[in-house]
């Protein structure tokens, strides 16, 4: 019987501490799914330089950060949408090979990008 009020106090400790702590915001469908085609479509180029490339395709994170991205445009969703699809420099156009709801997808992820 001794046991049982420190059990109690235990697990309400327990259950105080969880709620105090800020809840981590999980990332939406749409974020995942951009995530995924970033990786297998973006990274290899825009994560790791490329040592044959003569000029070196930006790092990505922090885009929407700035005033303007690196071709001097404005750094908003339209433009960089028409960026990937037309392709820029060594930059493939991926015009053919994204969907819309892809597209949509990979700009909620690239906002994500700190």
């Amino acid at each position: 019987m001794a046991r049982r009020p420190f059990l109690v106090a235990a697990l309400l400790a327990a259950l105080l501490s969880c709620a105090c702590e800020p809840k981590r915001q999980q990332p939406g469908a749409a974020v995942i799914e951009g995530e995924w085609i970033y990786d297998n479509n973006c990274a290899e180029c825009h994560e790791n330089p490329q040592p044959d490339l003569h000029k070196q395709p930006p790092n990505l994170h922090g885009l929407f950060l700035r005033k303007s991205l690196p071709s001097g445009a404005l750094a908003t969703d339209s433009q960089v949408r028409m960026t990937i699809i037309q392709g820029k420099g060594t930059m493939p156009a991926f015009d053919q090979r994204l969907r819309e709801e892809d597209l949509k997808n990979l700009l909620a992820y690239l906002r994500t990008l700190r």
